[in-house]
């Protein structure tokens, strides 16, 4: 049981939206007018946004709440959503009285920023609730491929968790490879389309950059978060899994950096660090270790 409730008559439901990273927090109140609340906090009021409403169970099961804005109108733009800034950003439900606002008086439920779907000017963000997180699989699973993720930041500066990079390790190798020496810079000298460019100036050989990333730090994609590269070949052509959210244009300046396939081959010949090979390169097959024994 809730040990307090907000005021019935002059309740109010506000929303609080806070980014993973270092993002502007975004507060939201549903209300015709902004509402100061008492430690100094505003809440924007509602116009453009729309929620769906919340259920609330004595039981385990998941809960979910979808979040729809219009673009034009909201705090949240089109090159945030797209540049991922609120992946995985906590969303905090509460009600208050708008007599008397007070931050969190009551809270209702915390959920996860999730999918995103966009539709002309208009977005619809489905929130998963907290409750989900234990539906969730943890621990390691067995594979011949390498689990780790290259390097132990992102191209956009983000330290990646101990989980994820363990490229470095304590072993023979460990300081691992540093994506400080294997980043390289360059513009771009022609453009088919967002999916497939080229800086005919680069050098390195085929399939370098697959699987790696790249960002551009001028032209109309500065500052987006990086994209995953397709294919990559020795004439400097670039070819990405996504589109870029805007055209690029011949001139525009980028930073990249290669990937890595996950095989024991290119740990050890691209960038030897076998040593640090999170895969079970020897893992039979299920086809092999569900065999029968024979006479």
């Amino acid at each position: 049981m809730k040990s307090h409730v907000a005021d019935w008559q002059t309740r109010v439901y506000c929303v609080r939206i806070e980014p993973a990273n270092d993002s502007p927090i975004v507060r939201l109140a549903g209300y015709p007018v902004d509402l100061a609340m008492s430690n100094g906090q505003i809440y924007l009021t509602e116009s453009g946004y729309e929620f769906s409403g919340i259920d609330a169970t004595t039981t385990f099961a998941s809960q979910s709440l979808d979040l729809q804005g219009i673009l034009q109108l909201g705090a949240i733009s089109r090159d945030a959503l797209k540049a991922g800034v609120y992946d995985n950003a906590r969303v905090y439900l509460f009600a208050t009285s708008w007599a008397d606002p007070i931050e969190d008086e009551e809270p209702i439920g915390l959920g996860f920023f999730g999918k995103v779907n966009t539709d002309d000017d208009r977005y619809t963000v489905q929130i998963m609730g907290a409750i989900d997180v234990l539906s969730q699989s943890v621990g390691r699973s067995f594979s011949p491929s390498c689990p780790w993720t290259l390097f132990d930041e992102t191209l956009d500066g983000r330290t990646l968790p101990v989980s994820q990079s363990r490229c470095t390790g304590p072993r023979a190798n460990p300081d691992g490879p540093a994506l400080a020496d294997f980043k390289v810079t360059g513009t771009l000298t022609s453009v088919t389309d967002q999916y497939h460019f080229r800086d005919s100036a680069r050098a390195e050989a085929n399939d370098w950059f697959a699987y790696g990333a790249i960002r551009f730090t001028t032209g109309p994609n500065a500052g987006l978060k990086p994209l995953e590269i397709k294919a990559y070949t020795s004439n400097g052509t670039i070819l990405l899994h996504e589109a870029m959210f805007y055209l690029p244009e011949i001139g525009d300046e980028y930073e990249m950096i290669p990937g890595c396939r996950k095989t024991p081959a290119a740990c050890k010949d691209k960038y030897s660090n076998k040593v640090n090979y999170g895969g079970q390169d020897h893992l039979p097959s299920p086809s092999v270790y569900q065999q029968r024994g024979r006479k």
